[in-house]
């Protein structure tokens, strides 16, 4: 069946007709339908113990965008995650101030766009029915929901998918104008500014969108016109990157057209504990040192830090990026079978009916904050079992078919090299949507015209899809699922204050671990397993439980020996339990972990100051802000040292040192009240001391102890 022929058959339908004609309205009943769901999720959201938190990569984007708002939007570091997503972050804080909720809001509109968009571009493709019936799934869609309450690029990244397979389909077969391929080429640069493997899409729309030969015109001419639409696409691909990547030489002095995450991915993904999904490749340590992110472009998350401490090697942003490239490249030469075996799982992954948590898990927030959206017709599990006889039948269909072809070819492949993760398989759900409906077209058409043979094949290549699909790959237990979750809301909980709730969290967690206590080998369960034990040790900590504490903390420092956290956490228990040797040994050992310079000279200054050493003290806990700048608990005890050894020069200078590199303001005002009473500035000091809030001091008792000693210094003591 022609095009042509299908249009007329279209006219000629009076249910199509009707909804052909009132479309605008059936696009806005859409879009409410999409935007009022993700406002109720929201709202069922905020109610529960999810809301507000920024985890990982949340917390970087956050942060980051923070900072352009700040600092100016040209930063100073080159990328290592894409800039896209912080950018426009930072303009919504500039627009809507710093309120995640405001983000999010914007986030379920565009959210609910992209549903319009695939509806619309179902339509133009096959009939409007289907392309309503597909857009109502997108809607309501549980992960597209999911990411829209999440503040991570996924949500943005994939209204810019769903735009770009729009305008792409939008012109049908007719030849796309120059004005069109420009704006093509613009608009893949801008989801690659997102994700770096988007520029790959560049390729189906060179093969599938410019015109290849021309009847009317000889052969040289149609090979010219090809060259210029390519040209074309190119230089509306360069109008958004080459800027970009001019900004990062400017600031770096290194050429890295997007980022330079490429080698610390793939080596993520090829490495001798490689499964499929992501996994730490930095052992037991941590990536970089825990604190306060002060710096733009996420280069806390590149691993240079790691190779610093673990492997001696001191790089620059692009050498890092070859270095882990090169891990890759040697392991995966060394092992080729294992490769074309890691492959396969990956492939399988992707077309999965199974969605593979990364950052935050989507089955989590469906439980606490009730359904994401529909089930099983809203599944990956029957988009992609419809998805794959599209894959056929796109490329008799033209340009726009043939390009969503490519779209979703590319999609995929392009996330073999490194892991799976729910993150990257979402940006197949565009492209797979608009080859589900060719699908349904098809078996429409089949099916009123009574050809049951081609229905018969149309329906095998569906049982093929459906096998795909549910084929045996990577999957996690109910049992781990639950002991992620304990693990999870423990630790939430324990961020919120609430030790005791945070407490019972850990405990079940810790019920539900298998006999050894492993659910698999390899270090990236180990960190989860270290991490669980070193925070359940700071909630019974925090419970006075301190016994019980050291025996946790032990735990976490056996199962994951290089974990600077846990191990600075052992020497300050053991210090407390009167161990005195064994917390010097570990704090000697802190020094050469990642992260644990500093903690390492916080905890010897902790206790030459309560040997009464201060001269010693101060002396480390200025080594310690030195080597690590975020340890707001050593700037604290530096000016305490100073104060008390009466250097008024010193404890002011350190203060203004504690201040450019963000001490939080209760502490910087409590410590700030103890200076101006050494330098005799009783009214200054009152004043400042005014401004630490009440609520602070409940939840540290440091700062407590601290704000008490100014004010009996002040004769005000309550």
């Amino acid at each position: 069946m022609t095009p042509s022929t299908r249009r007329t058959i279209r006219t000629q339908s009076p249910r199509t007709s009707i909804l052909e004609r009132r479309w605008p309205l059936a696009l806005a009943a859409l879009f409410l339908l999409a935007w009022i769901w993700r406002e109720l999720y929201l709202q069922r959201l905020s109610h529960t113990v999810l809301a507000g938190d920024l985890t990982e990569d949340s917390r970087t984007y956050w942060t980051w965008a923070k900072l352009l708002v700040e600092h100016g939007f040209l930063g100073k570091n080159p990328f290592f995650l894409g800039p896209l997503y912080p950018y426009v972050l930072a303009l919504l804080r500039l627009a809507f101030g710093d309120s995640i909720g405001a983000v999010l809001q914007v986030q379920a509109v565009w959210g609910a766009l992209a549903a319009v968009l695939l509806a619309d571009a179902g339509r133009r493709l096959t009939r409007p029915a289907i392309g309503l019936a597909l857009g109502v799934v997108v809607a309501l869609h549980p992960m597209a929901v999911f990411f829209d309450g999440l503040v991570l690029m996924e949500s943005l990244v994939f209204f810019l998918e769903s735009l770009l397979l729009w305008w792409i389909v939008r012109p049908g077969n007719a030849q796309h104008s120059p004005g069109v391929l420009l704006a093509t080429g613009a608009l893949i640069a801008l989801i690659a500014e997102g994700r770096a493997t988007a520029a790959l899409l560049l390729l189906p729309a060179a093969l599938f969108l410019p015109p290849w030969r021309s009847q009317a015109a000889p052969a040289p001419k149609s090979r010219a016109r090809l060259a210029r639409s390519i040209a074309t696409l190119a230089a509306g691909f360069a109008l958004v990157a080459l800027p970009v990547a001019a900004r990062t030489w400017a600031v770096s002095r290194e050429w890295i057209p997007f980022t330079y995450n490429f080698g610390f991915n793939l080596y993520a993904g090829n490495n001798p504990e490689a499964a499929g999904g992501f996994n730490s490749i930095t052992q037991t340590q941590l990536i970089s040192p825990v604190g306060p992110i002060r710096e733009d472009g996420a280069i806390e998350a590149d691993g240079r830090e790691y190779l610093r401490k673990a492997e001696g090697v001191t790089l620059g942003a692009r050498a890092s990026s070859d270095y882990w490239a090169m891990k890759a490249w040697r392991w995966m030469r060394e092992h080729p079978g294992e490769v074309a075996r890691l492959w396969r799982i990956k492939l399988g992954m992707m077309w999965s009916r199974r969605e593979y948590a990364q950052i935050e898990s989507a089955d989590e927030f469906a439980l606490l904050a009730g359904p994401l959206g529909l089930a099983g017709i809203g599944s990956f599990a029957f988009l992609g079992t419809l998805a794959l006889p599209g894959l056929v039948l796109a490329w008799g269909r033209g340009r726009a078919a043939r390009f969503t072809l490519g779209y979703v070819a590319v999609t995929t492949l392009a996330v073999l090299p490194f892991f799976v993760v729910d993150r990257y398989r979402h940006h197949l759900i565009p492209g797979v949507v608009l080859l589900a409906a060719l699908t349904v077209e098809h078996a429409w058409a089949l099916t009123r015209q009574r050809d049951a043979r081609r229905l018969g094949l149309l329906g095998a290549g569906v049982l093929a899809g459906l096998a795909v699909t549910f084929a045996p790959g990577p999957a996690m237990s109910a049992r781990k699922f639950e002991w992620g979750l304990a693990f999870d809301l423990g630790t939430r909980w324990l961020e919120r204050g609430r030790p005791d709730l945070a407490a019972q969290s850990f405990e079940r967690a810790v019920r539900l671990e298998p006999r050894g206590g492993a659910f698999a080998r390899g270090t990236t369960h180990a960190t989860e397993r270290a991490d669980l034990y070193y925070n359940y040790g700071l909630a019974l900590r925090a419970l006075s439980r301190d016994s019980e504490a050291l025996a946790w903390f032990e735990r976490a420092v056996e199962v994951a020996p290089d974990r600077a956290p846990a191990i600075h956490a052992l020497a300050e228990a053991c210090l407390h339990a009167g161990q005195a040797a064994r917390a010097e040994s570990l704090y000697a050992a802190l020094a050469g972990k990642v992260g644990g310079a500093g903690l390492s000279f916080e905890g010897r200054g902790t206790r030459a100051a309560q040997q009464g050493q201060l001269d010693e003290a101060a002396a480390l806990f200025d080594q310690a802000v030195r080597a690590d700048p975020n340890l707001s608990d050593a700037w604290g005890a530096l000016i305490r040292a100073q104060v008390q050894l009466g250097r008024l020069a010193a404890a002011e200078s350190a203060l203004v040192r504690a201040e450019a590199a963000g001490l939080p303001l209760p502490s910087l005002h409590a410590h700030e009240a103890l200076v101006d009473i050494l330098a005799g500035r009783r009214e200054a000091a009152e004043r400042v001391l005014a401004q630490v809030p009440e609520s602070a001091l409940a939840s540290d008792a440091v700062l407590a102890d601290v704000v008490q000693v100014a004010r009996r210094a002040l004769g005000k003591a309550r």
